[in-house]
C-alpha cells in the first residue's frame, strides 16, 4: 500500500506540474487526468464502483501515449509521464485491483497492443499486464493467446522474464488447445528451445556483474522451462516430436550447481535403439487377457495393484516446517545470517559478509526453482511419451550400473541439497517405474558370458543399481517427505522387478532399512514402509530370499520355486532377519496392556511383518492410514496363506475390530481382507488331505467364521455405504463348502436368512442386492441346499427381479447367479447320468471279463469236445445264452429303476421355468459380460424344457446361434456352444425345423475350422459328441465330417503362441468327434469319409495316433476300437465295391496296432 501511495503522489505531482505549464488547449486533458486520480483515491471497493474505471483509464493511457508520439521533446517528458502512469497502475493492480472492477478487457487489449506495436522491452507495460492475466476465463484466454504468443522475445533479460511469466499465466488458464492454438504453442516452444540451445540467455561470468543479474538469468531459464512444461502437457504430439531436445534441456538444468558456477549449454538426448528393439510395442498392446482360472463362486483372487501415480504428477511436494525436517543447506544459511547479525559491531566488513551470505542464499533458492522447473518439464514430457519411446531414454533417466556417477533422477534424489528437489525427483522416478513391469521383466543376470553385453544383462544391472541408490537414500536420509517418496519409489520398483531372474542378495540390503522405518515416528513414513513390504509379499513367485525376509514358515520354504542359480547369501544369514530382543520386549509390554492378553497366541519372531501389522492393528492409537495399510499387508499375505494359516485366531480378532472401526476405509478394507482370507481358506480346505494336523487346521477355519459372523451382521446393519455392504456379502460368499456344511444349523439358517433379507430388500441399493444374490447363488450349489427345491426357486425369483436392472454391474451378477441356479436345477439329472455312465463302464468291464472268460472256456471246451458228444456241447451253449439273457434283463431292470427314480424327483414349476428361460433369452442380447452367463443358464434350462414347447425352444436356439455368430467375446461363444450341446440332446429339435438344423450345422462347421480361439473350437466340436443318432445329422453329415478333417489338419497351424496350451485339447476333441461320427456312419457315408480324408491322410493319421497314445485309457478306447468297430458293423451289410474299398481305407488309416 505504501508503494502504491508513493507512486500515486509522484504521478499526481507530475500531472499538476504538466497542468501548470501546459497550453490552454491541453489543460482539459490534464484536468481529466487529475479528476480521475482524485476519484480513484476517494473511492471504496463497493460493487457500483469500478465498472467504467478500466475503460476510462484505458482512454487516458491512450491519450498520454499519443501525446508522447506527437511531441518531439528531447527530455522525454511525455514518455516519463506514461511510465509514471504504468508504475502507478502496476502498484494499484497489486494493492487495490477491485477499484478497476472486473471488466478489464479493454485495459488488457491496450497493453497487448502496445507490446506488439511499440516496444517489447517495455518492462512497465509487462508488469501491468501480468496481474491482469491471473485467473482468466478460458474463453478470454483463448482469444488473447494469439496476441501474447506473437510477441517476440525481448532482448532485455527482465522484460523476457516478465513476458514468460505472462505466457505461463495464459497457458495455465487453458486445459486443452484447438488446432490453431497448437500451432501457435509449437512456434512459441520452438523459439524457447532455440534460445536455450543457442545460448541466448547464458551470459558469461564477466557479464553477470551483480547477484541480481545472476538471479534474473536463473529465473528466466526456470520460467522458460515452466512454459515448455505447460506446452508439453497440452501438446502431446509436439512433446513426442521434440523429446530429445526437451529431455536434454530438462536433464541439463536439473543438475545441482554451485552458486559461483554458470549455466551450461544443454545437449540433446538420443534414444537407445537397443531399448526400442527390445520393447517393440506399447504396454497396452502387450497386456494380453489373463487366463487365470476362476475361483469358487466365480471369482478370482487378485493381488493389489499399485495406485496410479497420475494424480500425483501435479501435486507439489510441500516442505515441512519442523526443525528436524528442515534441509541442511537452509540451516547452514540461517546460522550464517544469525552470526552476522549478532554483536555490537556495525563495521563495513560485517555488513558485507551479511549481504554476501544473503546473496548466496537467494541465488541458491533461484537454483532450486530452476531444478524444480526442470523436473516438472521432465515429468510432463515423459507423461506424453508412449512406453515404447520412453524406454529408449531409460539410460538417461536411471543408473546404468552400480558406479552411480552419472546424472539421473535417483542421483538427484540422493544428493540434492533441497528437500523439495529430492522428493520431487524420487516422485518422478516412481511415476516412471509405474507400469514398467513388461519392460523390466526382460532383466536377467543369469545369462551365459559372451563377447558382448546382452540387453537383459544391461537392464538387470540398471535395476540392481537402482536398488542400490534407493537403499543408500534410506540409509542416509532423515527428512520424512524424502523418505516417504523414496519408499513409494521402492514399492513401485519392487512390484515391477522379476526377482526370480536376478541374483539374490539385494533384497536383504533394503529390507532391514524398511523394517526399521516401519517403526518411524512419522505416520507417512511407516505407511510407505509397509507399502514396500506389501508389494514384496504380493510377489507371485517367491524366491528363497523373499521367503526368509517376510517370515514364511520353514515347513513351507521347501515348496518355494527353486529357480535361482546363484545363492550369494547363505541360508543362516537369510534367517537372521527377525525382531530383536528389545522389539520383542516392547511388543510384550504392549500386549500385556491389551484386554485378555493371555488369549493372544504367540507369533514366531521371524514373522516380524505379521507381528508388526497385528501390533499396529491392536493399538488403539494407530492412525487410520496406518491401520488401512496394515490390512492391505494382510490382504497381500493371503496370497501366500502359509504366513497366516497358524494365526487365524489372532487374525479373526483384528478383523472383527476392523469391521467396527470408526473409519469407513478401514471397515471396507477389513471386509476385503476377510474376503481374500476366506477364499484362501476355502481353497486350502479343498486341497487338504485328511490327516490329523490338517483336520485341526480345518477346525480353526470353522472357529474363524463362527467368531466373525456376528461382526459381519453388525457391520452390515451399521454401514451406510453400499460398497462396504457389497464387500461384506462377497466375504460371506467365500466361506467354502467345508465350513458351511459344518456350521451349526441355527447359524446356517441365520446366515441364509440374512442373505435372503439383503437380496429381497427393495429399499436397498441394487448393487447390494446383487452382491447378496451372488452369495446365495454360491450356496445354491452346496450339497445340503442343492436338493432343497424351495430354496432354489426362491433364489431364482430373486434373480428374475434383478436381471433387468438398469445398472450393468447388477445385471452381470444377476446373470452369473442365474447360471449357478440353472446348474443346481440340472444337478440331479447330471448325477443320474454319471451313475448311468458308471454302470455302463462297469457293465463294459464285466462284458470284457466275460468275453475273456468265454475265450478261456472255449479253449478248454475244444479239448473236451474231442471226448464229449455234440448234444452236450449244445446244452452248454444254451446254458451260457440263458445266463447272458438273465444278466441283460437284470441290467435293463436297473436302468428302468433309475429312470423311474429320476422321474419321481421334484421338478421346478413350469411357469417359473418358462420365466427363467425368457429372462435368459432377453439377457442374451445384453452386454458381453451378461451374455456369457446368460447363454450358460439358457443351455441348462433348455434341458428341463418339455418337448411340447417347440416354439420357445426354437426361439432360444435362434438366440444361441446369434450369440455364436456375432462378433464379441470368445467366452460368450464357447459358453453358447456349451449351451447348444445341451440343446441338441432333444431330438425334437431336428424333427421340428430343418432350417434351424441347417443353420446350426453350418455355424458349427465354420467355428470348428475357422475360429481363431481354440477353446471356441473345442466347445463347438463338443456339440457333435452330444448327437447320439445318425438321423439327427441328416444331410449335413458329410459337411460336418469334412469340417472335422479340415480342422484337424489346421490344428497344428498356430496364429498366436497363446493358443499353444489348447492345441492338444483341440486335437483330442476332434479325434473323439471323428470316432463318434464313424460309430454312427451308414454305408453310403463311407465314400464321403474317404474322399475327405484322402488329401489329408498323413496329417489325420499322425494326429490320430498321437492323441490315442497320449490321452487317458478310458477315453482312448473309442480310438483304438474304431477300426474293428467299423468292420463289425458293416460285416453283415451288403456293400458295393467302392464302399468296401472305402471301408478298407478307413480301417487302415485309423489302425493303431502298428
Amino acid at each position: 500500500m505504501d508503494k502504491e501511495r508513493r507512486a500515486y503522489e509522484a504521478l499526481l505531482q507530475t500531472v499538476n506540474t504538466r497542468l501548470r505549464s501546459a497550453r490552454p488547449a491541453d489543460q482539459v486533458h490534464h484536468e481529466r487526468q487529475l479528476q480521475f486520480l482524485r476519484d480513484i483515491d476517494s473511492q471504496t471497493p463497493t460493487p457500483p464502483y469500478g465498472i467504467q474505471r478500466a475503460a476510462q483509464l484505458t482512454q487516458l493511457l491512450t491519450e498520454v501515449a499519443g501525446e508522447g508520439q506527437k511531441s518531439a521533446n528531447a527530455d522525454g517528458e511525455s514518455l516519463q509521464l506514461l511510465n509514471l502512469w504504468l508504475q502507478w497502475l502496476h502498484e494499484l493492480l497489486h494493492s487495490r485491483r477491485q477499484l478497476l472492477g472486473d471488466e478489464t478487457q479493454s485495459l488488457r487489449d491496450w497493453l497487448l497492443q502496445r507490446l506488439t506495436q511499440q516496444n517489447t522491452n517495455d518492462v512497465e507495460t509487462l508488469r501491468c499486464l501480468l496481474p491482469l492475466l491471473d485467473a482468466l476465463p478460458v474463453g478470454v484466454a483463448r482469444a488473447q493467446l494469439p496476441q501474447l504468443a506473437a510477441i517476440p522475445l525481448p532482448s532485455s533479460m527482465e522484460a523476457a522474464l516478465l513476458l514468460l511469466l505472462c505466457q505461463d499465466a495464459m497457458l495455465g488458464a487453458l486445459t486443452e488447445l484447438q488446432p490453431a492454438e497448437l500451432q501457435l504453442c509449437s512456434q512459441l516452444a520452438s523459439t524457447l528451445l532455440h534460445a536455450h540451445y543457442a545460448g541466448s540467455w547464458l551470459l558469461q561470468a564477466s557479464q553477470l556483474s551483480t547477484a541480481g543479474l545472476q538471479e534474473q538469468q536463473t529465473l528466466l531459464v526456470a520460467h522458460s522451462l515452466l512454459v515448455l512444461q505447460k506446452i508439453a502437457a497440452l501438446h502431446a504430439e509436439y512433446a513426442q516430436q521434440q523429446a530429445p531436445e526437451l529431455l536434454g534441456l530438462a536433464l541439463s538444468y536439473m543438475r545441482r550447481l554451485d552458486t559461483s558456477a554458470t549455466l551450461q549449454l544443454p545437449h540433446r538426448v538420443q534414444p537407445a535403439q537397443q531399448s526400442l528393439a527390445a520393447y517393440g510395442q506399447d504396454a497396452d498392446e502387450l497386456q494380453a487377457a489373463s487366463s487365470q482360472s476362476n475361483a469358487a463362486a466365480g471369482r478370482r483372487v487378485k493381488s493389489r495393484k499399485m495406485r496410479s501415480l497420475a494424480k500425483q504428477r501435479t501435486e507439489p511436494v510441500q516442505p515441512t516446517t519442523s526443525g528436524a525436517q528442515e534441509e541442511r543447506l537452509q540451516q547452514l544459511l540461517l546460522q550464517g545470517s544469525t552470526a552476522a547479525s549478532n554483536g555490537d559491531s556495525n563495521s563495513n566488513s560485517d555488513n558485507a559478509a551479511g549481504a554476501q551470505s544473503a546473496g548466496v542464499k537467494q541465488q541458491r533458492q533461484c537454483q532450486v526453482k530452476l531444478r524444480l522447473a526442470a523436473l516438472q518439464l521432465l515429468g510432463a514430457v515423459t507423461k506424453q511419451l508412449p512406453r515404447r519411446l520412453l524406454y529408449g531414454y531409460w539410460h538417461a533417466l536411471f543408473p546404468s550400473n552400480s558406479a552411480g556417477d552419472a546424472d539421473h533422477l535417483l542421483q538427484l534424489g540422493a544428493n540434492d541439497g533441497n528437500v523439495r528437489c529430492r522428493a520431487l525427483a524420487l516422485q518422478l522416478a516412481a511415476q516412471l517405474y509405474y507400469g514398467s513391469k513388461p519392460f523390466l521383466s526382460q532383466a536377467n543376470d543369469t545369462t551365459a558370458p559372451s563377447n558382448y553385453t546382452p540387453f537383459a544383462l544391461s537392464l538387470a544391472s540398471s535395476v540392481l543399481a537402482a536398488y542400490g541408490q534407493l537403499t543408500g537414500i534410506l540409509q542416509r536420509e532423515f527428512a520424512p517427505p524424502v523418505l516417504t517418496q523414496c519408499l513409494k519409489c521402492l514399492a513401485v520398483l519392487v512390484q515391477a522387478t522379476p526377482f526370480d531372474q536376478l541374483q539374490m542378495g539385494f533384497v536383504y540390503e533394503f529390507v532391514p532399512h524398511v523394517k526399521k522405518l516401519a517403526r518411524h515416528m512419522d505416520t507417512g513414513v511407516k505407511v510407505s514402509a509397509l507399502l514396500v513390504m506389501e508389494m514384496l509379499v504380493a510377489t507371485t513367485r517367491l524366491t528363497q530370499e523373499i521367503a526368509c525376509a517376510v517370515g514364511l514358515p520353514l515347513s513351507e520354504r521347501k515348496a518355494v520355486v527353486e529357480r535361482q542359480r546363484h545363492n550369494v547369501r547363505a541360508a543362516p544369514e537369510f534367517e537372521q532377519l527377525c525382531d530383536s530382543e528389545e522389539e520383542a520386549e516392547e511388543e510384550q509390554e504392549e500386549q500385556e496392556q491389551l484386554p485378555n492378553p493371555a488369549t493372544q497366541p504367540s507369533i514366531p519372531r521371524n514373522s516380524w511383518l505379521l507381528r508388526l501389522v497385528l501390533r499396529y492393528l491392536d493399538c488403539p492409537g494407530s492412525a487410520a492410514p496406518l491401520r488401512l495399510e496394515c490390512l492391505q499387508v494382510i490382504l497381500a499375505m493371503a496370497t501366500h496363506f502359509a504366513l497366516l494359516r497358524d494365526h487365524l485366531g489372532r487374525l479373526a480378532a483384528v478383523l472383527s475390530a476392523a469391521l467396527a472401526d470408526p473409519s469407513l476405509d478401514v471397515r471396507l478394507y477389513g471386509a476385503r481382507c476377510l474376503d481374500a482370507v476366506g477364499f484362501q481358506m476355502a481353497r486350502q480346505a479343498q486341497e487338504q488331505q485328511q490327516t490329523e494336523e490338517e483336520q485341526r487346521q480345518l477346525q480353526q477355519h470353522l472357529l474363524f467364521w463362527q467368531r466373525l459372523l456376528q461382526s459381519i451382521y453388525v457391520a452390515y446393519l451399521a454401514a451406510s455405504s453400499a460398497t462396504l455392504k457389497c464387500a461384506l456379502c462377497d466375504a460371506l460368499s467365500n466361506m467354502g463348502v467345508w465350513s458351511f456344511e459344518r456350521l451349526p444349523q441355527p447359524q446356517r439358517n441365520a446366515l441364509l436368512a440374512f442373505l435372503l433379507g439383503c437380496s429381497s430388500d427393495d429399499a436397498a441399493d441394487p448393487l447390494v442386492r446383487a452382491a447378496a444374490l451372488r452369495a446365495l447363488a454360491v450356496y445354491v450349489l452346496q450339497p445340503t441346499l442343492r436338493a432343497d427345491l424351495v430354496f432354489v426357486e426362491h433364489a431364482a425369483e430373486l434373480a428374475l427381479r434383478l436381471i433387468g436392472d438398469p445398472q450393468l454391474a447388477v445385471r452381470i451378477k444377476a446373470a452369473w447367479a442365474l447360471g449357478n441356479i440353472s446348474d443346481a436345477l440340472v444337478a440331479p439329472s447330471l448325477e443320474a447320468k454319471k451313475r448311468q455312465e458308471e454302470k455302463q463302464r462297469q457293465a463294459e468291464k464285466a462284458k470284457q471279463q466275460r468275453q475273456q472268460q468265454q475265450l478261456e472256456e472255449e479253449v478248454e471246451l475244444d479239448i473236451e469236445l474231442q471226448e464229449v458228444e455234440a448234444e452236450e456241447e449244445q446244452e452248454i451253449e444254451q446254458q451260457q445264452e440263458t445266463a447272458q439273457q438273465k444278466k441283460e434283463k437284470q441290467e435293463e431292470e436297473e436302468e428302468e429303476e433309475d429312470h423311474a427314480q429320476l422321474e419321481q424327483e421334484e421338478h421346478i414349476s413350469q411357469s417359473l421355468l418358462m420365466r427363467l428361460i425368457e429372462a435368459a433369452v432377453a439377457a442374451c442380447s445384453d452386454h458381453d459380460k451378461v451374455r456369457a452367463n446368460a447363454v450358460r443358464a439358457l443351455g441348462n434350462l433348455l434341458r428341463l424344457l418339455p418337448s411340447a414347447e417347440h416354439e420357445l425352444m426354437l426361439r432360444a436356439m435362434s438366440k444361441l446361434l446369434d450369440c455364436v455368430r456375432a462378433a464379441g467375446s470368445a467366452k460368450v461363444k464357447w459358453n453358447a456352444c456349451y449351451a447348444l450341446g445341451n440343446l441338441v440332446r432333444n431330438r425334437s429339435l431336428f424333427a421340428s425345423s430343418g432350417s434351424l438344423a441347417g443353420t446350426l450345422f453350418t455355424t458349427l462347421g465354420q467355428l470348428i475350422v475357422q475360429h481363431a480361439n481354440f477353446k471356441v473350437r473345442i466347445n463347438a466340436t463338443a456339440v457333435l459328441l452330444q448327437i447320439e443318432h445318425r438321423a439327427d445329422f441328416g444331410q449335413h453329415y458329410a459337411g460336418m465330417w469334412a469340417a472335422l478333417v479340415a480342422a484337424t489338419e489346421r490344428s497344428n497351424a498356430l496364429d498366436t503362441f497363446v493358443e499353444y496350451n489348447h492345441r492338444d485339447g483341440l486335437q483330442q476333441q476332434l479325434c473323439l468327434a471323428m470316432a463318434h461320427m464313424l460309430a454312427r456312419a451308414r454305408p453310403d457315408d463311407l465314400l464321403t469319409c474317404r474322399q475327405a480324408m484322402e488329401s489329408q491322410l498323413e496329417a489325420i493319421s499322425g494326429t490320430w495316433r498321437r492323441v490315442a497314445y497320449r490321452i487317458l485309457p478310458e477315453q482312448a478306447t473309442a480310438l483304438f476300437n474304431c477300426g474293428s468297430m467299423l468292420q463289425q458293423r458293416f460285416a453283415a451289410n451288403a456293400l458295393t465295391g467302392e464302399q468296401r474299398n472305402a471301408l478298407t481305407f478307413l480301417v487302415a488309416a485309423l489302425r493303431l496296432e502298428s
